[in-house]
């Protein structure tokens, strides 16, 4: 009862937002939130871990994958929180966002964390499904916040072709529990994905294979994979910085958990996980590269870390086409890039607010006027690039190992995408923090002060390169692959 109870908290912070119109009690009221509700879940997520998987009722169920995922939730959670009563606060003082928004703001927030709660608590594939749409309706809004033309048409984009993904689907979901039906279960049984793995090996295999295909292409548009992803980097570089950090660092790893949870189901039916595998390598392989290349041209940078979520994302389903060693790497790599990627938009909601710019150009000497946001920039982005002792650092070498035994080819490729990378993003990281400004430009800002948002980037840094050591050890690696085992069925 604890996890349906911990469930309550958000709905009841959004609800909130309705009475509340203090926009300093609204902050406070949202930091109080997401505290509560990471005391609760965490109890929930501590407790798997220790002693295996929890059912609640018929429709929830907990096991090692699905708490790790609430605890990266509750991570983007709780530090979006805190960085939305500064970000938000000056914006509003600022008379960008009004008192109306801000409540929509704090509003929406709540609600958006509790869908993607829902998406990874649920074992019923109607309320996944639910769930998972609600992510992106949740999500608009915020996408529109400040109403500009450049925010309107990323808010449309990003609503058509998600949902245009989740309808695909839909029918891939529906493809799957006629499967279950036609190997005997009762309908509401066939929408359970316990009992769908339980009985997979009577599942029609055609059917299955149709179904992964609309699941793939429908949930892959979500997650960003290349060519579906031309929504993610207007909306993730349009709205607010902390949803920002929410949507790239633990949105799409939301939406790819679904997927994979479906991925165990057909593997099981079909006997082996190379049909699945092939298909996360190959459009992972083709996310990298696009990716690698296009980031070497960005002038926006906010653009450019909505791109390195494509790369990332693109890493972790090549991981995931690699086998269960690619599969551990792969787990090591959706907390890397949650810590690292929500740290650099929490930053990079700093220089918009001290610089009011997102251009790349228009950024020249940042290390002089702001050392702390500079730090945290160039930390979070070589952490972001692999360095050691990263996270991303252990899970790109898990990967490529597991790929240099699987396909060698393909572990090139992916060599010489993770090669460019590192050109244009220190490139355009180096000109913003010390080039120096051209004479005649305005003079620089005060000094700035350490901030609420500085220490959530802190902490989320030393998770980072704390973590990396961690999981080079074996007890590391082996932890990883008690998560992986939740969707690799097959050794």
């Amino acid at each position: 009862m604890l996890l349906l109870a911990s469930l309550l908290v958000p709905l009841l912070a959004s609800l909130g937002a309705v009475v509340v119109r203090d926009v300093r009690a609204l902050g406070r009221s949202a930091v109080a939130a997401s505290a509560v509700a990471t005391l609760g879940l965490g109890a929930v997520a501590g407790s798997v871990f220790a002693r295996g998987p929890m059912w609640v009722g018929d429709y929830w169920m907990v096991d090692r994958f699905t708490a790790l995922m609430i605890v990266l939730i509750q991570v983007v959670w709780v530090g979006a929180s805190l960085a939305s009563v500064r970000y938000i606060g000056l914006e509003h003082e600022a008379g960008i966002l009004s008192t109306r928004k801000v409540r929509i703001y704090y509003g929406l927030l709540p609600l958006f964390m509790l869908a993607m709660l829902v998406t990874v608590s649920t074992d019923h594939l109607g309320i996944l499904w639910i769930a998972l749409e609600a992510t992106t309706l949740t999500t608009t809004p915020l996408v529109a916040l400040y109403k500009k033309d450049g925010a309107i048409e990323a808010a449309w984009k990003y609503l058509l072709l998600c949902s245009l993904g989740i309808s695909v689907s839909l029918l891939g979901l529906l493809l799957l529990a006629y499967a279950g039906v036609g190997a005997g279960l009762p309908i509401d049984r066939a929408f359970s994905l316990g009992a769908l793995r339980e009985h997979a090996a009577t599942l029609d295999p055609q059917v299955v294979r149709w179904a992964f295909v609309f699941l793939f292409v429908g949930i892959g548009t979500k997650v960003g994979f290349v060519p579906m992803h031309p929504w993610l980097p207007d909306a993730h570089s349009r709205t607010p910085s902390p949803i920002s950090a929410a949507l790239s660092g633990v949105l799409l790893n939301v939406a790819l958990y679904a997927l994979l949870r479906a991925r165990a189901v057909v593997d099981l039916a079909l006997g082996q996980d190379d049909w699945t595998s092939g298909f996360f390598a190959g459009f992972g392989l083709l996310s990298i590269l696009f990716a690698a290349f296009v980031l070497l041209h960005q002038r926006n940078y906010k653009r450019m870390l909505a791109y390195h979520s494509v790369e990332h994302m693109g890493l972790i389903a090549f991981g995931l086409g690699m086998g269960p060693v690619g599969a551990a790497g792969a787990v090591m790599h959706m907390i890397g890039h949650t810590l690292a990627k929500s740290a650099l938009f929490f930053s990079a909601g700093e220089v918009l607010l001290r610089l009011h710019t997102t251009k790349i150009a228009n950024i020249k000497g940042l290390w002089r006027s702001a050392p702390r946001t500079s730090l945290a920039l160039m930390l979070g982005f070589l952490g972001l690039i692999g360095m050691p002792t990263s996270i991303i650092f252990s899970s790109e070498l898990t990967f490529l190992m597991a790929a240099a035994r699987r396909s060698p080819g393909a572990a090139l490729a992916v060599i010489v995408g993770l090669a460019i990378v590192p050109i244009g993003v220190l490139h355009h990281l180096f000109s913003m923090l010390f080039s120096r400004a051209p004479a005649g430009a305005p003079s620089p800002e005060p000094p700035e002060s350490f901030t609420l948002t500085h220490a959530v980037v802190a902490v989320e840094l030393a998770l980072l390169f704390g973590g990396g050591v961690f999981f080079l050890s074996t007890p590391g690696f082996e932890w990883a692959a008690s998560i992986a085992r939740a969707f690799t069925v097959y050794p």
